[in-house]
């Protein structure tokens, strides 16, 4: 980091990661950083009198101790290490390392864009004022975030591929029997898996007649079997 706290590239020391992996990484990423936003309060009164700090375009953005509301221009969340891009947070959206309020910016880093920014800032007394007015809407945001993220964690460890795929299918598919209009890529970034095992994955499961495959459509064939396999 130069003196002026402007973002630049890592060192050429190489980590091992494929730009798949780094693909899959961003994506896990970029829903777990910055995904509250004002509109999720009933009560955002508060967010109007907040003392605010301007970044220059391109600056590190301090988030320690503190949940920041973007007000003008754009935040940029960059994974430093591998100099990659995870999302872009406009106006109304909030970040920040919070933990009262169940945020973090886990691995990533925050960047005034390149037009600049400006942020609301709140310190923890603030953040307890927010969550004191918006209790209910909170409960309902961030509870079922944190059930899933249990899930996730424990899938992540122990399970193997094929039970993370099937949890996956029975969560998309919901109350019925099929799961459309996502790629097996895109099934891939939910479960932290390449494409390629995806497939490997699901043509398993199509032999042994659990799912049917058809383009971006796929059809639980024997529910029992599924949620079997996901408990594994």
């Amino acid at each position: 980091m130069s003196e002026k706290g402007e973002r630049r590239a890592p060192g050429r020391r190489k980590h091992g990661l494929t730009d798949q992996m780094k693909a899959l990484a961003t994506s896990a990423l970029s829903q777990k950083v910055g995904y509250l936003r004002v509109e999720d309060f009933p009560d955002a009164e508060m967010f109007n009198d907040l003392p605010t700090q301007a970044y220059s375009p391109n600056r590190i953005i301090r988030v320690k101790g503190v949940l920041l509301l973007v007000k003008r221009g754009l935040v940029e969340v960059w994974h430093p290490h591998h100099d990659l891009l995870v999302k872009k947070l406009t106006i109304g959206a909030m970040f920040g390392d919070m933990p009262l309020l169940g945020q973090t910016m886990v691995v990533t880093q925050a960047v005034s864009g390149p037009a600049g920014a400006t942020v609301g800032v709140m310190n923890a007394e603030r953040v307890r004022e927010l969550i004191n007015s918006n209790v209910d809407s909170l409960a309902e945001r961030l509870y079922p975030r944190l059930a899933l993220a249990e899930a996730e964690h424990y899938r992540a460890i122990f399970q193997k591929a094929d039970s993370r795929l099937a949890a996956l299918l029975l969560e998309l598919a919901g109350e019925g029997s099929t799961v459309e209009g996502i790629k097996q890529a895109q099934l891939g970034e939910r479960i932290g898996l390449m494409r390629e095992t995806v497939a490997v994955v699901l043509n398993s499961m199509k032999k042994d007649k659990i799912v049917g495959i058809d383009r971006k459509k796929t059809t639980i064939l024997d529910r029992n079997a599924l949620e079997k396999l996901s408990r594994l």
